[in-house]
């Protein structure tokens, strides 16, 4: 128990620079959420992920069908490509952040 607890300490000098950097990348996920999706998109993606409903409970509440929540979210295949989704389009805006560049 005495290791466990010298290891953590040997971390909490870094913990609030750990804490700023997860601040900052949330808050450009949020921005990114906010600014990159349609209407639609973005109310799948809060739901889902920052709210944790399934996809079925998110198409009850919205009043569509499971598919187009999955849609929504993921996009739709086509010719062998994934076409649309949220996720593709936070992955694209978010990806100089996940290369560690400024202005995500």
């Amino acid at each position: 128990m005495k290791g466990i607890h010298s290891q953590t300490s040997i971390l909490d000098p870094l913990e609030p620079i750990l804490h700023e950097e997860n601040d900052a990348r949330d808050r450009a996920i949020r921005r990114a959420v906010e600014t990159v999706l349609t209407e639609k998109q973005r109310e799948a993606v809060e739901l889902f992920f920052f709210q944790g409903l399934s996809q079925s409970e998110i198409a009850r509440e919205l009043g569509v069908a499971q598919q187009v929540v999955q849609k929504r979210i993921f996009g739709a295949s086509r010719r062998g490509a994934v076409v649309g989704g949220a996720i593709a389009r936070l992955r694209e805006a978010l990806a100089p952040l996940a290369r560690g560049e400024k202005g995500a």
